[in-house]
């Protein structure tokens, strides 16, 4: 994939903006009181919302009274998190890339990116996060994954794939909700981080959660994946329609398992 296409690709998410913001999972009320404990973010910090779409990230802070900042360059997106966060005076967002965004005078205590990092730019993130940080201000890196689990409609749905949009060859996830793809550019995050040589040692955690899923769920996740949204548009309802037939099929519902994936780490430079 060429720059400009992964660039495309990375702004398709403003088409389905609303179906982005009820689809797609949120986040367990435990990670954020796990941020808070972990990163000890004072009441006066400045928090950075990396990527924040609609506000999944930035709602569980600003409701735990804290200043946050949204970056997001989709306008649609943007708007969303405008209308949810209106009652909030201390939300704000900068409808730009976290590479573009222009320097400020005031720096940021905690910056976090969920479900968002694979989008930035691995040559300088970590030097960019920094350069936004206050000293002694952390970084926090989130995102769901679901967990392969075998489910009765796996082989029929694996078929119509390839039958359909072979292209989109990573079967183990096709029958699961956005959040399988990869955010590190090293064999692990903490490696990733720890490779910068600016943060102390990374924190981690590990959040498994579970929910039911119905076959319009499902659809309507798969309309916010950015692989599945840069198919032909008759190619991807031919797909849906296909996709949602099998599983009605095998009942219309499954249970998914989560898990949701955090690391942190303080600025050491």
């Amino acid at each position: 994939m060429t720059a400009n296409e992964e660039r495309r690709q990375s702004q398709v998410f403003g088409e389905v903006a609303e179906i982005y913001h009820r689809y797609r999972p949120e986040y367990p009320q435990s990670l954020f009181e796990w941020i808070i404990r972990t990163c000890e973010p004072s009441a006066t910090d400045l928090v950075v919302d990396v990527g924040c779409g609609t506000g999944k990230a930035s709602g569980p802070l600003l409701r735990h009274g804290f200043e946050v900042l949204g970056l997001e360059p989709d306008p649609e997106m943007a708007g969303i998190a405008h209308r949810e966060f209106e009652e909030f005076d201390l939300f704000s967002i900068d409808e730009y890339t976290f590479e573009d965004w222009p320097k400020v005078d005031r720096k940021a205590g905690l910056v976090i990116a969920g479900q968002s990092w694979h989008w930035t730019d691995p040559e300088d993130r970590f030097q960019r996060a920094a350069s936004i940080l206050k000293p002694g201000g952390w970084l926090c890196l989130f995102w769901n994954r679901p967990e392969y689990e075998k489910q009765e409609f796996d082989a029929t749905v694996n078929r119509i794939y390839n039958e359909v949009a072979p292209e989109l060859k990573n079967t183990l996830f096709s029958v699961c909700l956005p959040g399988s793809k990869a955010a590190i550019t090293a064999d692990t995050p903490t490696q990733e981080i720890d490779m910068s040589g600016l943060f102390e040692p990374v924190q981690e955690l590990q959040i498994s959660w579970e929910i039911e899923i119905t076959t319009h769920h499902h659809i309507q996740s798969l309309r916010t994946q950015s692989d599945h949204r840069m198919l032909e548009p008759d190619k991807r309802n031919k797909l849906f329609c296909r996709l949602a037939e099998a599983i009605n099929s095998f009942g219309g519902t499954y249970k998914q398992t989560f898990t949701t994936h955090a690391y942190a780490a303080k600025l050491s430079v």
